[in-house]
């Protein structure tokens, strides 16, 4: 049924994007390090032309040399040019086969499947480019076999999964998704980083005197203008954020979370719960205000080359309130608890010292250099001291049965919810001045990608952390 073949053609071309995507950073590093392209020698145009010759001929063969099959309970996969590597992955040891249909697959009807295995913190196997219809086959093949395998009544009835969707992604929460996303910040870093490489092929002199003659013109112009930018801005981003989410979609069968989304790549991702560690619940700056929250799902799974697999979004958009009822479906061992306990007052100015301290050699070397503009940086004394108290006040933890919630703000407020049995290490610290006040911190780590995901709460009470810490002990 599923004989030795090959990946469809189509995956040339990915795994050429795949290898250029790979050194594009190397090459950006070529750059500022040899000069900019139009500096270039004779020599080195070759070099680099080779270098791609040789990366679109690696591609070639690297299809040609790729094979999958199944023999037996046993995925095979074969590939390798020079050196012959096979690859035999038994069924039971399969926990998911994740699909995406991206751009280059739809026109084809093919997918890219993933191959998820116990215990692996990385994909065991990925087929870059299938038919569709021989992925679902070869997934429901596997899921049929691994039920045989088990011999039980109870789990025959899991060769027809009973799929529940818990969660659909409406309209209205994804127009508000979107025009939350804080991407525009992240587009104009894109864009500065991009011209920046071009300085010799765009004339920045002429740019320069037109810009000066356009201030001149007038305040109220310019204001209108940089708000046209913005709002152009912000449209790209929120037009990104609707091909990411649309569709999205989150369903629950026995064993798994099963995830869907995407307007153009549509991508499946599925979530076995036995791999779940910890749930993370992110207020966002610009969603807090509205009690709006989104969920993900802290993995075993991931890597450095796959983060995604290691935190994977669950929900992007939720009503605060509606929090423990989603909870209760998706995985009703973890429970929301709102009300922590927070640090103590006398570690306020801990949180407010710690953000502004910085403040103070920034608005001196500001002042120094734009006198009368680098007067605007005091402000700093006012934003970040504020910023520390909202810091002080987004921190707590609580312990509740098996389970420990820590919560902190870097940027977004997040809220960590680990229990007890996948905690890997929790860390008490005390630093000099912690001890003055009788305060100290508490890190929680539960195995997440290749370093692990932390939750970390500072400055509480240094008997509160001596709780959390012999509830730890008593596992």
């Amino acid at each position: 049924m599923f004989e030795k073949r090959r990946l469809h053609p189509i995956s040339v071309v990915y795994v050429i994007l795949k290898r250029l995507k790979e050194i594009i950073f190397p090459f950006i590093g070529l750059i500022l390090l040899g000069g900019k392209p139009t500096d270039w020698g004779l020599y080195t145009i070759l070099g680099v032309s080779l270098f791609l010759v040789i990366i679109l001929i690696s591609g070639f063969l690297h299809w040609n040399y790729f094979t999958f099959y199944v023999v037996g309970k046993e995925l095979r996969i074969e590939y390798g040019v020079f050196v012959k590597k096979k690859r035999y992955i038994p069924f039971e040891r399969i926990q998911s086969l994740d699909l995406t249909e991206g751009i280059f697959h739809r026109p084809f009807r093919l997918v890219k499947v993933k191959i998820e295995t116990a215990g692996g913190v990385e994909a065991e196997g990925e087929l870059t480019a299938i038919s569709k219809t021989v992925a679902e086959d070869l997934k429901r093949y596997i899921v049929q076999k691994k039920n045989e395998q088990m011999e039980s009544e109870e789990v025959m009835d899991e060769l027809e999964p009973v799929q529940r969707e818990i969660y659909r992604i409406t309209n209205k929460q994804l127009a508000i998704l979107a025009s939350t996303s804080g991407g525009v910040g992240v587009i104009i870093s894109a864009i500065v980083a991009f011209f920046s490489q071009f300085e010799d092929l765009i004339p920045y002199n002429k740019i320069y005197d037109h810009i000066q003659q356009f201030i001149t013109s007038g305040l109220a112009l310019i204001s209108i203008m940089i708000f046209l930018v913005f709002v152009v801005l912000w449209i790209l981003s929120l037009f990104i954020t609707l091909l990411k989410y649309a569709n999205f979609t989150l369903s629950k069968t026995k064993d798994d979370l099963i995830i869907t989304r995407g307007l153009i790549e549509k991508k499946q991702i599925t979530i076995p719960l036995q791999r779940i560690q910890a749930v993370k619940i992110t207020e966002s700056m610009l969603r807090q205000p509205f009690n709006l929250v989104s969920v993900s799902l802290i993995s075993a799974g991931g890597s450095f080359n796959d983060v995604e697999a290691a935190s994977v979004l669950a929900v992007p958009l939720l009503k605060k309130k509606d929090l423990p009822i989603l909870l209760n479906k998706v995985v009703p061992e973890y429970e929301w608890i709102e009300q922590l306990t927070p640090p103590p007052k006398r570690s306020v100015w801990r949180y407010i010292i710690k953000n502004s301290w910085i403040a103070l050699p920034v608005i001196g070397a500001l002042i120094y250099f734009f006198q009368g503009w680098g007067m605007l940086s005091l402000l700093l004394l006012l934003i970040l001291p504020s910023w520390g108290y909202w810091n002080y006040r987004s921190a707590g933890y609580c312990v509740s049965g098996k389970q420990l919630s820590l919560s902190f703000r870097q940027f977004h407020k997040t809220t960590f919810i680990m229990k007890r049995n996948r905690i890997q290490a929790l860390y008490y610290t005390e630093g000099w001045w912690q001890r003055k006040g009788n305060l100290a911190s508490i890190e929680g780590v539960v195995l997440s990608g290749a370093g692990g995901a932390t939750g970390v709460v500072t400055d509480l009470a240094k008997e509160d952390v001596e709780k959390v810490y012999d509830w730890y002990s008593l596992r």
